[in-house]
């Protein structure tokens, strides 16, 4: 019996990003071939480059040249897509994430069955109307594609949850899938002196965007350092973004300012050093679907210091610090609270089982089971 055939939108997994929607569809590659039950095709942006890890065994395809202008990639998925998927032999597409920006791939039209994975609907929950126009339109026609595809997939129940209330999906019909978070702490000071940081240190992992609330995380860190605190604050971001002044403003405030250091671009060897050397992770931020930070904080055994949101119950509040997220005082609070020796005692017990849950043979096995169980229905249907 053959194996089904998988294709993937692997539209930029290439270039190194480590937000939720991009390290989820480069787990999948990484991990859904090992299963030896899937052949897997993966499908670049027009001319990407096939990504150094990619397994010899997993199909590479692109369109030969980009058109559309800014809106290529609605055109290459539209257009180009559809016969290649159809080419290829798919049996099921499975598309990653629903974008909120029209420069990235709108939920395709396959001639197969589709899966997609809503990881939240934070840009209509968080942002609604504070959203560009030119993006809430986008997105709620990619929504809307994205409800109607054969199969739903979310990474956490309250996301499920969220999906069900204001897109109106069936609740029953979302399957609340496994993501693979390998994430082995790595103690590696030199990798630390190469990014110019010193130890003792607080590590913000997240952006520049608002619901990642970097200014609420500078402004607590000013309150802990001027009481008193040694630590610096090492701020993880994405090298440019449109909301960086505002943030770049708001530290130059401050009293802490020279004990700040916002790092970008850092290969995942480092990203793990940065992490299993912090004396706790801050991150505060006000929406998440899953909240892929706080998993990693766990894989290290490194207190959290997080906001009070529904899907941490699912996840890392057994080993958390909770704050208001929108209370400077209360996040400072917490802070304290997350660099004493109890709150790190507390994260080395619990956070490695709990970042156990989270490994590549359950996140395979979940997807598996629902591409058969999508392949299935369809064929059911057609009978």
């Amino acid at each position: 019996m053959s194996n089904l055939v998988v294709g993937i939108d692997a539209w930029g997994v290439g270039h190194g990003a480590h937000s939720g929607m991009a390290s989820y569809a480069s787990s999948l590659l990484r991990v859904l071939p090992a299963t030896g039950a899937l052949d897997v095709i993966a499908y670049g942006a027009p001319g990407e480059a096939r990504p150094p890890w990619l397994a010899a065994d997993v199909g590479w395809r692109t369109s030969a040249r980009a058109s559309g202008g800014r809106l290529a990639a609605i055109s290459s998925r539209l257009r180009w897509l559809p016969g290649a998927v159809r080419a290829d032999g798919i049996g099921v597409f499975h598309c990653p994430g629903v974008h909120v920006r029209p420069s990235f791939p709108p939920v395709p039209r396959v001639p197969c069955p589709l899966v997609v994975t809503i990881h939240d609907l934070i840009p209509w929950s968080f942002y609604g109307p504070a959203l560009p126009r030119r993006n809430r339109a986008f997105y709620a026609w990619n929504v809307r594609r994205a409800v109607h595809a054969q199969a739903i997939a979310t990474v956490s129940e309250a996301a499920a949850d969220e999906i069900a209330e204001l897109a109106g999906a069936d609740r029953a019909a979302i399957t609340v899938v496994t993501s693979a978070v390998d994430f082995e702490p790595r103690l590696d000071r030199a990798a630390l002196a190469r990014l110019g940081v010193t130890e003792p240190y607080v590590l913000y992992a997240g952006s520049y965007e608002p619901r990642k609330n970097l200014i609420g995380a500078l402004r607590a860190f000013d309150r802990f350092a001027t009481a008193g605190a040694p630590h610096g604050l090492v701020a993880l971001t994405e090298p440019t973004s449109g909301h960086a002044p505002a943030a770049l403003a708001v530290l130059a405030g401050l009293a802490s300012r020279p004990r700040v250091r916002i790092v970008h671009g850092v290969a995942e060897d480092d990203l793990r050093a940065l992490y299993a050397s912090a004396s706790a992770v801050l991150f505060p931020s006000l929406a998440e679907g899953l909240g892929l930070p706080a998993i990693q904080a766990a894989a290290c055994g490194v207190p959290l210091v997080v906001s009070h949101l529904p899907v941490y119950a699912e996840t890392v509040e057994p080993m958390a610090v909770l704050a208001d997220g929108r209370d400077v005082a209360s996040i400072t609070a917490a802070l304290e609270q997350a660099v004493e020796p109890e709150a790190r005692r507390v994260a080395a017990r619990l956070g490695p089982a709990i970042a156990a849950r989270y490994t590549g043979e359950r996140c395979s096995a979940d997807h598996l089971d629902l591409y058969e169980r999508t392949v299935e229905r369809r064929r059911d249907h057609a009978a």
